[in-house]
């Protein structure tokens, strides 16, 4: 049995468990642990295998021995590892040369080659963490070293404002690149110069050329880019979805629900004030000939639910999300063009019956084709909510005349598309032929 380790910090939003459930129920002779420094915040039924501390309300760590022995023991004898670099990384020196105020493009080169032919730990203080808790170098002395296994996870904020390090410094000690969707337009696989706004950088009229006179081009192959969808998946048939959707669709009251971690990430204040400026506007003009309401709900407003946030944060169980998922019609992810992609909370909406709307617009049709293949996928039928919140308006306006009937259907597309691209089915599939080879 061949072992795989996914190491992280915390595993935003839960990701890599679900991916290595995906990988012990579907990869035959394959078996996966997941190992963080902390277990996740909020509550998901899938938890981490081994969790190096144990954290208290205030932050305070306190190191549990046993799983380290063990967690130690499954990362040496691991065939694969993927590691997800959840912090940002270590860029003293280019800050220093920012503001020093001699910054030029020769100069800003030479460091930024010096930051990306560091050895990684040097950069990544995730990899650093790692290695001093466990002490022994997970990059050097497993058997996914030796045999040139270690890939490296992409996600979130991180990788966003610090893509070109980490890509450098990615190719260079990697071997598989694993991009959330929304990510993979700031990859490497083309290195030719470019001014497209979609790969911001800094200097991009010459970085290009200067990634190429590197080897870039030659050491970074197209498939060795690898996107995934988030994949989540619950105890819930098919057939019973798809019979709930046809029941709560039968209904005068249509409800629409956001369910932030980060409302700034979210941009929670826009999606509320557009939502609730939408509903008066259509009950102003009275535009239903039925009496068909409009209810705008977060896990924070909601009086079933409300009592169980967590004062501080906001944040409750996401078994109580799930059930907020099933009862409502329509999930609002974020309304975020930076980002400009969904996550797992929308696939969770899917998979429980909603239609569902975020801003896509970093869904490029290079990462729409790395994402497909090598599975059947249909249509992502995620609602662009648009770049501006003019948009955002005229969009939730118009949709929400459409009839019941239409809005059945277009859930029961949504159910299809995550059937297709985002069950753990589909994901192993994707690591089984991309990854684990």
């Amino acid at each position: 049995m061949k072992k795989v380790s996914f190491i992280g910090w915390k595993d935003y939003a839960n990701v890599m468990t679900e991916y290595s459930a995906a990988i012990n129920k579907y990869c035959e002779g394959f078996e996966s642990k997941v190992i963080c420094e902390i277990a996740h915040p909020i509550k998901y039924p899938k938890q981490h295998d081994y969790n190096l501390f144990d954290v208290d309300d205030k932050g305070n760590l306190t190191r549990r021995e046993n799983d380290m022995i063990e967690s130690k023991k499954w990362i040496l004898d691991s065939d694969h590892i993927i590691f997800a670099p959840e912090r940002g990384p270590i860029e003293d020196d280019f800050i220093d040369l920012v503001r020093s105020g001699k910054n030029s493009p020769h100069k800003f080169i030479k460091t930024f080659q010096k930051m990306g032919e560091d050895e990684p730990q040097k950069r990544m203080p995730g990899i650093k963490r790692i290695n001093e808790i466990l002490k022994f170098n997970f990059l050097k002395e497993t058997k996914a070293a030796k045999n040139k296994n270690i890939h490296l996870y992409h996600t979130g904020t991180h990788y966003r404002n610090n893509f070109n390090l980490y890509n450098y410094q990615g190719i260079r000690n990697f071997n598989k690149l694993i991009h959330g969707v929304d990510l993979y337009r700031l990859s490497w696989y083309d290195t030719s110069p470019s001014n497209d706004p979609n790969k911001p950088g800094i200097f991009p009229e010459y970085l290009g050329g200067f990634l190429n006179s590197l080897g870039v081009q030659e050491m970074s192959k197209k498939e060795n880019h690898v996107t995934l969808y988030t994949s989540y998946e619950r105890d819930m048939d098919r057939k019973k979805i798809e019979d709930l959707i046809d029941k709560k669709f039968n209904t005068n009251e249509l409800i629409i629900f956001h369910a932030p971690t980060s409302k700034e990430m979210k941009g929670t204040n826009v999606i509320t004030d557009i939502v609730e400026q939408v509903i008066e506007r259509l009950e102003q003009i009275n535009i239903f000939s039925s009496d068909r309401k409009i209810k705008f709900i977060t896990p924070q407003t909601y009086e079933k639910t409300k009592h169980l946030c967590d004062k501080e944060t906001g944040w409750i169980d996401n078994s109580e999300i799930m059930k907020l998922k099933e009862m409502s019609h329509i999930y609002i992810d974020e309304f975020n063009p930076f980002v400009g992609y969904f996550g797992g909370s929308t696939v969770e909406a899917l998979m429980s019956g909603n239609i569902t709307f975020a801003t896509i617009n970093n869904f490029s049709p290079d990462a729409m084709e790395a994402a497909n293949k090598n599975i059947n996928a249909p249509d992502c039928p995620v609602i662009h909510l648009g770049t501006t919140p003019n948009d955002f308006g005229n969009v939730l306006f118009s949709f929400l005349q459409k009839s019941t009937e239409e809005m059945k259907n277009i859930a029961k597309d949504g159910l299809e598309w995550y059937h297709q691209t985002s069950t753990h089915k589909a994901v192993a599939t994707k690591f089984e032929k991309e990854i684990l080879i």
